[in-house]
């Protein structure tokens, strides 16, 4: 497996919300994942059944305010905004878009975050142009470090993965290229539907 969906994006205007939101659906409450230094924001995680997991990303009150993908103000309400491409070569996915003509493919650079009980997770990430909502995923490799898909609390088994894109033809590319198996349909907006079984039947999180 070279490319694979390798976590959810639940994005909410506080942690409260966005897991609620989830534990009301699936049954089971992500756990709180640590703070992103510097970005504005804090997370909580939920393994879908790895190599899949779920993220709740919200702004963190302790931190100043995001200015991008969960800016406060833009969100009312817990919603899947958008999905990360887990690469064993980040390098070469890079290379393989941006030979595919794909615009706005940025080079990988690195994060971390400090976990709870102290212990850092490092990964990298690129994007795919400047957007990173519904169709239209960013790329990550966890090198060394373990996914949170190995290591939480299993709250379901994720399923499929279908999405919405006013330009439907451009969004399946990169997704293509990838060898990403999502059913993009043409919607004037974007959006994510991600269908997941659960110890209490399937649901689908939107």
């Amino acid at each position: 497996m070279s490319n694979w969906i390798d976590h959810l994006v639940l994005a909410a205007p506080s942690l409260e919300v966005g897991i609620e939101h989830v534990r009301q659906l699936t049954g089971t409450a992500p756990i709180f994942g640590g703070r992103h230094e510097g970005a504005g924001t804090h997370n909580a995680l939920m393994s879908l059944g790895a190599p899949t997991y779920l993220e709740v990303l919200a702004p963190d009150p302790s931190q100043p305010p995001p200015s991008a993908l969960i800016e406060p103000g833009r969100l009312t309400e817990a919603h899947l905004h958008g999905f990360a491409i887990g690469c064993n070569d980040l390098e070469a996915a890079v290379r393989d878009l941006r030979e595919a003509g794909v615009e706005g493919v940025t080079d990988p650079f690195a994060m971390t975050r400090r976990q709870p009980d102290g212990t850092e997770l490092a990964w990298q990430l690129a994007f795919i142009g400047p957007n990173v909502e519904g169709a239209r995923p960013f790329l990550i490799s966890w090198g060394d470090t373990p996914s949170p898909a190995y290591t939480g609390a299993v709250g379901g088994q994720f399923v499929a993965l279908r999405a919405g894109d006013p330009d439907p033809t451009a969004a399946a590319v990169p997704l293509a290229v990838l060898g990403i198996d999502v059913e993009v349909d043409a919607s004037p907006t974007p959006w994510l539907r991600a269908t997941i079984h659960t110890p209490s039947g399937t649901v689908e999180l939107t």
